[in-house]
């Protein structure tokens, strides 16, 4: 006999992973690591019917997607970098395009379908949109008043704003149906500080400056970064990637060769991770391999415009070290024809600060 357990602490709002857990645990061959959009399409036309239950699929994957890359009361103006890369327009854009087509479909489903379409899909969409754009907004609040610059009132009263929507998005949930859900998200999410919350919300700090009532607020442009692909010599096989702006980034499953073995082979895990998918081995019960010769690997094609030394960083699915060895998990990596270097990814999880940090970004990187 096998006893699958979970932790139904919060049942609400997870009723979508919750029915996914139990189905899969009453039948864990039916599902396999391609069925999960599927399901989800299936479980979406259970609960609203056929004519938009791909669509709502999508949100709600997307939305867990976005929500995956840090827990959204661990949020803050520091989460995204808001000045440098442009990481936290996009971030913010992601969520408020995702929000956009949530709102279109809440608008042509069936008066019958709205309040549990708005408990299940549309509120987490909302609410996690508004959340991520005020803490932008803090962020550019914070710089623009280090620069003296008068925008930062007007960044200070979107901040006011949006937290404000914040607890309106939650009356509407706490009334729906009459008071069905009343204070099923009564539970703090801004101003946390540890996995014991603070009693009562607090808004975010933010800074005021002398104004010029004539200053009108600034739009914030993406510049367009040049290809660096015509850097590369002519006579040079092009690669799957090359260097640009200093870095050379890749997900895990654009590959340019894999290589099994009779014993493992590797899996594409669709939409699994930040950005696009995973990729693991099969099966997880495989014995320890040596990454010597012709062993499964996986292999990527980069060419890069500078010699010399560079940091590589790996993005893995975090996990304790359940096998309590020495070592942990681990994986090879090597350049060119190096020797692979063996790297642990879990050895030091006993560790508070560690696993408290794999748990906050729902990721765990090793260099």
């Amino acid at each position: 006999m096998q006893i699958w357990i979970v932790n139904v602490g919060d049942i609400k709002p997870m009723e979508f992973p919750l029915s996914f857990f139990m189905d899969y645990a009453w039948n864990p061959g039916k599902i396999g690591p391609t069925d999960l959009q599927q399901y989800t399409e299936q479980w979406c036309t259970d609960q609203f019917g056929p004519t938009h239950a791909k669509e709502i699929a999508t949100i709600i994957s997307q939305y867990a997607k976005f929500n995956g890359r840090r827990k959204p009361e661990l949020l803050d103006e520091r989460t995204y970098d808001a000045l440098l890369t442009y990481e936290a327009f996009q971030v913010t854009k992601d969520y408020k395009d995702l929000l956009a087509k949530a709102e279109n479909i809440n608008a042509a489903l069936p008066p019958a379908y709205r309040d549990a379409y708005f408990q299940l899909v549309l509120h987490p969409v909302r609410a996690c949109s508004n959340l991520q754009e005020m803490y932008f907004a803090v962020a550019r609040n914070r710089y623009a008043a280090l620069e003296g610059n008068p925008a930062a009132n007007q960044w200070a009263d979107e901040v006011r704003r949006l937290y404000v929507n914040d607890s309106l998005i939650t009356k509407q949930y706490h009334q729906l149906s009459n008071g069905k859900w009343n204070h099923m998200m009564s539970q703090t999410h801004i101003g946390y500080t540890y996995w014991q919350q603070p009693p009562i919300q607090r808004m975010p700090e933010v800074r005021n400056i002398s104004t010029d009532p004539n200053y009108t607020l600034p739009v914030l442009v993406i510049p367009e970064i040049k290809s660096a692909e015509s850097l590369i010599p002519a006579n040079t096989v092009k690669p799957s990637f090359f260097e640009q702006e200093g870095y050379v980034s890749i997900e895990a499953d654009h590959f340019s060769k894999a290589v099994n073995s009779k014993e493992i082979r590797w899996q594409v895990l669709p939409d699994h991770g930040r950005t696009g998918s995973a990729v693991t081995a099969f099966p997880v019960t495989a014995t320890r391999q040596v990454p010597v010769g012709n062993a499964p690997h996986l292999q990527y094609d980069i060419y890069l415009l500078d010699s010399g030394s560079f940091k590589l960083s790996a993005y893995f699915s975090p996990t304790l070290n359940i096998h309590h060895n020495k070592d942990g998990l681990q994986y090879a990596i090597s350049v060119d024809d190096e020797k692979p270097q063996v790297i642990s990814l879990n050895a030091d999880d006993s560790s508070v600060q560690v696993w408290q940090k794999w748990v906050a970004d729902n990721i765990s990187t090793a260099y």
